[in-house]
Order: structure tokens, then sequence, then C-alpha cells
């Protein structure tokens, strides 16, 4: 009895701290995200703002939430409907349906851009595939992309095996795969849900958030790994919670541990999911007193990071060279303590090289600069309470999580987005989608924190802790690694359960609430309820604190965001109307009226048919080779171009990247010219002095009369 006694004690201590540490995080993460938002405003340059939020509006939507709840809940009519949901053959053919929804809607995403090639990360992996079809070697050494990155490795396997049946760059064969596993992803979390007291027709509830949580859906475009890699971690997740409640044998054991590992070889950020997986059936199997399991959380773990490593020695023998270990993981750590707020800025790779690609010695100099970094956070408290608020804020109050900026580099690069890709790629269709998402955003952190209060008091709540843990992990290493918003929309999935079943009790809670009852009964208050009530006092003072070393700059970033829309935006989304304009170089120094054009656009690009004599012919502008020329009508992208208004009030004419049209004085002609790569840097100082000072580059465009 004493031992079994000092385990409930122990795992009692467990659950507190758990749930006490994962309703901090929720409700930190609600206070400063109900006040501000961080965000990639643009369609092209880095206009990214953190900006104060309208915060009666934002009161006003979360309200109107609860209001319809309870008004849900308090309709007889409503609620039978409802409740019908919970027999077992409707609740199948719901899921089927919802399931069906998530799909299409992953497809609606991928059917419009699955023709538009990966960008920067993305397309070095596919790149990376490729070079090993070929028996090249120098990607997985440095300065190859995989040897100063490895933790792509596995991913760059995967499409090499795949590109054994269906080819290289076959963009739509893996957003197809990425469309189909995603609606198991979210009723696996469902399931996951139901282990620890969701109703059926909350799990449904899971579902529907799911369908409504687009960044996630959008993550099917990018062929990165991440959502293979969280299908299988998801899968381990929800065969553990089965092996907790003794309801999973071999099979369970068998895929808990070979999907934890195999998360982790596609991307190994997944050892968080792994960690989270061993600590809680280490923590069920104590309690439970089932000794002789032990050996599956060490499984778990242990195939984690053995089959990663494995892969890495694999691949080295079949290429014939070492695979790198990469920059030093100190490095990413002292990158993520330095400005801007631990945003990637190039510092791993750059120290990597002048280590001479040699981790040891980069983690020498890494480890330096995180002492200087730690020494200037005590020595400036009151920066470094700022810092890290923007560093959460970066991560985690952008309710988009950057996941359409793919969507907005590929509507200017590539002449095969369609108008379809073009519209999703508005600034103003992505606000209002935003706008939407914040309040989803809020209701999640809040129902997070709620349940974590329930979840505490709850004997059957231990299921949930897999969730937190996970939660938890990314939160903390995402702290002090890297941040950028994409890297937490994993974290935020995983929480919709916990999000789910918070809000649902909360909403019940209050639509029986009896203010006449409540105003005579007598308060009590337990010791748990004071745990969390000091915790969740703290954690309002550093918001607090933090936020308000960021007032000013949220109030100048809100006016940044407005004036973005008003200013900027109509300066790169359609700048110019179909119509005859006179084509005529800025610089100066040719005469007459200039080139004389009829402009036609698709999908924000712009075609220039040359007017001789007003006689229409199909002679357009060209770009062959760097040189310009007047050619027939051609069917790629060499007369497709993209305009930009400067805020001088001249054009620049983009063809591709970093390519313009740039006005010879010397020869009187027109060439294909260096220009700076647009679609990073619009609107930037940057921007700004190169057309200055290559004013070349710009043109007028004067309506013909």
């Amino acid at each position: 009895m004493g031992k079994s006694g000092s385990q409930s004690k122990l795992f009692s201590f467990y659950k507190t701290v758990i749930t006490v540490l994962a309703f901090a995080a929720c409700f930190y993460l609600l206070i400063v995200c109900f006040a501000g938002t961080y965000r990639l405003i643009s369609d092209i340059g880095y206009a990214r703002v953190m900006f104060l939020n309208p915060l009666l509006l934002l009161f006003v939507a979360v309200a109107a939430v609860f209001a319809c709840g309870i008004l849900i809940l308090k309709s007889p009519s409503a609620m039978g409907k409802i409740s019908m949901l919970d027999g077992q053959e409707t609740f199948d053919r719901a899921m089927r349906l919802m399931k069906i929804l998530v799909f299409a809607e992953c497809m609606i995403f991928a059917v419009g851009i699955f023709g538009m090639g990966q960008r920067e990360d993305q397309l070095e992996v596919q790149r990376a595939a490729y070079s090993f079809s070929w028996g090249e070697k120098e990607t997985f050494t440095p300065p190859g992309y995989l040897g100063i990155y490895p933790n792509n490795t596995g991913m760059a396997v995967v499409l090499y095996l795949i590109s054994g049946i269906a080819g290289h760059y076959n963009n739509a064969l893996i957003m197809l795969i990425n469309a189909v596993l995603v609606p198991f992803i979210y009723s696996d979390l469902a399931e996951i849900g139901g282990r620890f007291g969701l109703s059926k027709k909350s799990q449904i509830m899971v579902m529907a958030a799911g369908l409504l949580f687009l960044p996630f859906q959008a993550k099917v475009l990018i062929i990165y790994g991440d959502i293979p890699g969280m299908f299988f971690a998801v899968r381990a997740m929800k065969h553990a919670a089965a092996i907790a409640a003794k309801k999973g044998g071999v099979k369970s054991t068998a895929v808990a541990v070979s999907f934890a590992a195999i998360a982790c070889v596609i991307k190994n950020n997944f050892i968080i999911f792994s960690i989270a997986v061993t600590i809680y059936l280490a923590a069920e199997l104590l309690k439970q007193r089932r000794f002789k399991e032990l050996y599956i959380p060490v499984a778990v773990l242990a195939a984690s990071v053995l089959l990663n490593s494995g892969l890495n020695l694999i691949v080295g023998a079949v290429a014939g060279t070492p695979v790198s270990s990469g920059a030093s993981k100190y490095s990413w750590i002292a990158m993520g303590m330095q400005e801007e707020a631990g945003m990637y800025n190039g510092y791993n790779a750059l120290t990597y090289a002048e280590s001479g690609f040699d981790a040891s010695v980069q983690a020498v100099s890494a480890k330096q600069d995180i002492a200087a970094s730690i020494q200037m956070f005590f020595a400036e408290p009151q920066y470094a309470i700022g810092f890290y608020t923007r560093k959460i804020l970066i991560q985690w109050s952008d309710p988009t999580h950057c996941a359409f900026e793919f969507f907005s580099r590929n509507a200017y690069l590539d002449s095969n987005a369609s108008p379809f890709v073009w519209f999703l790629a508005d600034p103003s269709v992505i606000r209002i989608a935003a706008s939407f998402l914040k309040v989803f955003q809020i209701l999640m952190f809040l129902g997070g924190a709620s349940f974590a209060v329930k979840s505490a008091r709850s004997r059957n709540g231990s299921p949930a802790m897999l969730l937190f843990l996970t939660f938890i992990g990314g939160y903390v290493f995402h702290l002090i690694w890297e941040a950028a918003p994409f890297y937490t929309l994993s974290y935020m999935t995983v929480m919709i359960p916990a999000g789910v079943a918070g809000l649902t009790a909360l909403i019940k809670k209050m639509s029986k609430i009896d203010l006449k009852a409540a105003a005579k009964a007598k308060m009590t208050v337990s010791g748990s309820a004071m745990v969390f009530f000091i915790a969740g006092v703290f954690v309002f003072l550093i918001a607090a604190a933090g936020l308000g070393t960021l007032r000013q700059l949220l109030v100048e970033g809100k006016n940044e965001y407005k004036a973005y829309y008003s200013e900027v935006l109509p300066r790169t989304r359609n700048p110019v109307s179909e119509g005859r304009y006179y084509l005529k170089p800025a610089a100066g120094g040719f005469e007459g009226d200039g080139l004389l054009v009829e402009i036609s656009s698709y999908a924000g690009k712009y075609r220039m048919r040359v007017i001789n004599d007003d006689v229409i012919d199909d002679i357009f502008l060209t770009v062959s080779d760097g040189s310009v020329k007047i050619d027939w009508f051609s069917y790629d992208d060499s007369q497709v171009f993209v305009l930009l208004e400067n805020k001088n009030g001249t054009y620049s004419v983009c063809h591709g990247q970093s390519r313009a049209l740039v006005s010879d004085a010397e020869q009187g002609g027109i060439k294909a010219g260096d220009f700076i790569e647009y679609t990073f840097l619009f609107d930037t100082e940057g921007y700004d002095e190169f057309i200055e000072e290559h004013p070349e580059t710009t043109w007028n465009l004067v309506p013909a009369t």
C-alpha cells in the first residue's frame, strides 16, 4: 500500500505540473494573442507587421460565439438533432462526411497550385533527391544543402524513392498524398479526444474545427515532409493512448514505436512528439503498475533516435560519402537569441562556413554568442521580456501561420498561376481569412486553458496529457530555437481536441449559471484551484509586462497595417488597367512619345502587344536570352511581365525574380537587365535605394488618348 500510495502521489504531482504548464502556456498565449498580432501582410516584399488588435471587435466576436453556443444548448429542437450524432451509425456517417469535406478543401488548394513549382527550402529538398538519383554527392556535404541542413535528409530520401515510380518534381502526387493524409490526422486527433471523454458529437466538432482551420489545409501545398510526418506522429499518439487504456495489443505497440520513428525520419522535429509519447506512456504504465511494459516508451524513444541516425548511415553508404552532421545545434539556439526576435538570419549557415564547416569549431563560437546574449538579457531585463514577448508573438499570434505565403510568391513568379491563386494571394482576401482565424485562435487558447484546469481535477483526463506534453514541448522548443509562425502550426493543430473540449465545457457551464443561486452560495477554494489562480496571476503579470514594452511598437504597427492597404497594395495588385499606353524610359534620353503598346492582363501578369501605325498585329515584347525583341505570340512566359508602381510614380517591368526591362540610352533600345529580388524586397529601403540608383530600370506608362 505504501508503494502504491507514493506512486499515486507522484502521478498526481506529474499531472498537476503538466496541466499547470499547459494552462500557463494557453493563458499566456490567450492574453498576448488577444492583444496583438504578428503577420505577413504583403503578397510580395517583406511587410511583416506586429500590430494592436481591434480589441472591442475581437471581444464582441468571441462573445457572439459563446452566445450562439448557449442559445443552441437551450434549444430543445437543436439539441435533439445534435444528439443524433451520438448514435454509432449516424456518427460514422458524419465522420465520413467530415473526412470528405476536409479532403475536398485540401484539394481545392492543391488543384489551384499544383502546376507551379516549389520555392526555397522545399525546392532544395527536391533538388537533393534529384541529384541523389544521378549519384551526385555534393548535396550531402557542406556547402551542399543537406550538408548544412541534414534534418531534411529523410524527406529527400522519400522523394528519391517515390521518383522511381512517379519521377522527380511530381508536385501533384505529393500534394495528393498530403490531401489524403490530412483528414486522417484530424480523425485520429478526434479519437484521442474520445479517449479523454469527448462525446461522439464533440468528436465531430473536432473535425469541424479542423475544417475551419485553413492554414493546416494550406500546408498540403508544401513538399517538405510536414504533413506525412504529422500523420505518422499523430497515429503513434493514438496508439499510445490505446496502450495506456489497455485496449492496444501487440499491433498498437508496433504502430506506436514504428510510426513515431518514421515521423522522425521524415522530419526530425517530430522528436518532440516522440518524447511526449515516451513521457506519457512511462507515466501511465507506472501509475497502473504495468512494469513489464515499460519497454514500450523506451522503444519509442530509442527507435526515433536510432532510425534517424541509421538512415544517415545508410544514405552515406549508398552515396559513398558520410552524411554531414550539419550546422551545430548550438548555432540554432544562438540564432534564436538574436534580433529580429530569433527569426532566421543566416547565422548558422554563415558561422558554419566561417568555421570551415566544422560543427565542433562552430559550437565553440555559438556557445560564446549564447553566453553573451544571456549576459545581455540579465543586464537588461526589460529588453529580455520584450524580446521574448516579440518572439512568442511572432510564432503564435499569426492566425494564418504564414501558410498562405506560398501562394504569394508563386502568384508573381509563375506564369502558370491561375486567377484562383491570384485571388487567394490577395492580401485583402487573406486579411478577411485572418480576422476569422484570429477568433478561432482565441477560442482554442481559451478552451485549452479551460480544459487544462478541468483535466487536473478529472480522473479520466489522463489521455489529454499526451496533447499537453506535445504542446508544451513545441512551445518550449521554439522558445529557444528559431522563431517562425509556420513551425508552430503542428502544435496548434494538436491542441484542437483540448480546445474544443474546454470550449464546450465552458459554454455548458455558462448556460447553467443561476445568478441568484450563485450569489447565495458559499464560495470554497480548493488547493488545486489556488495553484491555477496563482499561475494565472503570474502569467498575467508577465504578459502585461511584456506587452507594455511593445505598446508603442504595436500602435505603430497598427498604423503601418492600415497604411499598407491604402498606399502599398494598389502599387502591386493590378497597378495598371488594360488599354493602350506609351512605354517610355523614365530616365530620359529618348525622344518622342515612346513605344505604343496595348497592355492585357491575366492573373496579375501582363503582356504588351506592340502597335505599329495603329495596326494591331500579334507581335509582343519578348525576352529572349537576355535581349528584348518583338515577336509573335508565344506559349511560354517569355512575354509575361509583372508591373510594379514605384513610390516616385514610375513603373518597373519585371520578368522573373531578378530581371526587368532596362533602357539602353547608348544603343537607344531596350534590354533585359539585372533587377532586385522584388518578391522579397519590394517597398523596403533596399528596393527604394536600388530604384534611385538604377533609374534605367524605371518606365513611364502614359495612357494613349
